[in-house]
């Protein structure tokens, strides 16, 4: 039954618009989703061990670490929402203050993150992380 469900829901989980190698053993970054709505941007980010040990990876070392995370539409770069504390709306860091997640074997960790949206004549964005290479040319999803 355990493998029944395991099985739907890989086949359930969306194709990867962009996929990166990043410097981690085994780990590869892809861009699952990049949305627009209300004047806000969403991206998630999907890191997966394709390796043959549980990885480590680091994403966030703390809220400084947030700024790492932008979108380049054009010649406009914006950098991650922030809330009236000044909190990045992104995936929160773990208790210690970072965010390490260990991934086993064919697992996978989803980073998320909210940006100011891109006019809508904007329809393509490029995403950097400190992970990986570029992801270019990015489709932008409107969502009502």
């Amino acid at each position: 039954m355990a493998v029944a469900g395991m099985a739907m829901a890989q086949a359930q989980e969306k194709k990867p618009l962009q996929v990166q190698e990043t410097n981690h053993e085994g780990i590869t970054a892809e861009v699952s989703e990049v949305t627009r709505k209300e004047g806000v941007l969403t991206v998630k980010l999907r890191f997966r061990n394709n390796g043959a040990k549980p990885s480590r990876i680091y994403v966030l070392g703390n809220w400084g670490d947030a700024d790492k995370f932008y979108v380049v539409a054009g010649s406009s770069k914006m950098m991650p929402l922030r809330d009236s504390q000044k909190v990045a709306l992104m995936s929160p860091p773990d208790g210690g203050g970072g965010l390490y997640p260990e991934i086993k074997p064919g697992g996978s960790f989803i980073f998320w993150a909210k940006y100011p949206a891109p006019p809508a004549s904007a329809k393509k964005i490029t995403y950097m992380t400190p992970h990986a290479a570029p992801f270019e040319d990015l489709p932008i999803t409107e969502v009502q």
